[in-house]
């Protein structure tokens, strides 16, 4: 059987790379990364360098043309300025709109952070009411909109996967547990850790986890749906923080811990993230495989090989 061709724009990045990877394995696809500049891909997946905002728009016409999947895990960080959550968020997916054939199936990454504020002890599902609080989260929905709306009016079999907190092996430098695992590192031999946390509570998902959603929201029967991707569990940050020192070796007696007050909270309590996954687990027939104990241990060991030690770790 001919394989089919997937492209993933994005495909240098976090999770690019890692649904690239996924692509490949199932022996299904032949897998093309886009991506602006060079970087890492897995071994048998060619890069394909194009500005995906810029002037080449028709190099990746013809690219995606004869494609038969198109994953859009391209993005602004949250380092982003406004302009360039705006570009990467909403202009690009209008771009892609025009550009992927009505045929192909788009399969894009949207995020929780699109819901906003989510009341403590409940799980948002795909109804829940979206009302972002953050520039990210309304550029990311002002694309998923655009989706829904080409999708509805049949000029895109495009599904959203609404993504929750990503951990696990390669997960972004500049997300919390990357920022931590950073600090563990450059720490000076026999420095205290003093950190200062808000009280959140978050739902981490594994970012191999999220690629395996995807791999199967390429052929499920899910055009112009919303489905949330998560563990399904919302997980205190201390609690996190604390499992990820542990992992790393770092003597518990030298980390000092205190609250700092969460953006938006009251009453001394931090945001509430979870959401609800039964529409992944009955349309994908997905449910997270990997505990967040695994997680954490493979985003160190990815992070830190292993002649490297944590400088703050001895015993003196």
């Amino acid at each position: 059987m001919i394989p089919r061709s997937a492209v993933v724009m994005g495909g240098t990045g976090s999770l690019g790379r890692h649904i690239c990877a996924a692509l490949l394995r199932t022996g299904d696809y032949r897998v093309t990364a886009v991506a602006r500049h060079d970087g890492p891909v897995p071994p048998g997946v060619p890069l394909f360098l194009a500005d995906l905002l810029g002037n080449d728009e028709q190099a990746l016409s013809e690219l995606v043309a004869g494609s038969d999947v198109v994953v859009n895990a391209a993005g602004a960080g949250w380092g982003g300025t406004p302009d360039q959550m705006a570009a990467a968020h909403a202009v690009l997916v209008e771009r892609l709109l025009r550009l992927v054939p009505p045929r192909t199936r788009l399969v894009h990454l949207g995020s929780v952070h699109e819901y906003g504020a989510i009341r403590p002890q409940q799980a948002a599902d795909e109804d829940h009411p979206e009302q972002p609080t953050t520039v990210y989260g309304r550029t990311k929905l002002v694309g998923t909109r655009s989706i829904l709306a080409a999708a509805a009016e049949g000029r895109s079999d495009a599904v959203i996967l609404r993504v929750t907190n990503v951990c696990g092996p390669g997960a972004p430098a500049t997300s919390f547990l990357g920022s931590l695992i950073r600090r563990l590192r450059e720490l000076p031999s026999g420095t205290p850790l003093d950190l200062r946390l808000t009280p959140d509570l978050r739902d981490f998902v594994d970012i191999r986890d999220v690629a395996d959603a995807v791999v199967r929201a390429v052929t499920a029967p899910v055009s112009g749906l919303v489905i949330n991707i998560g563990r399904g569990h919302a997980h205190e940050v201390p609690a996190v923080a604390e499992l990820m020192i542990k992992t790393a070796g770092f003597p518990r007696h030298r980390v000092r811990i205190g609250a700092t007050a969460a953006a938006g909270s009251t009453g001394g309590h931090g945001s509430w993230t979870k959401v609800d996954v039964a529409r992944a687990r009955a349309l994908l027939s997905w449910s997270h495989s990997m505990s967040l104990e695994d997680s954490l241990r493979d985003q160190w060991a990815a992070a830190v090989p292993s002649s490297d030690a944590v400088p703050g770790t001895g015993t003196t």
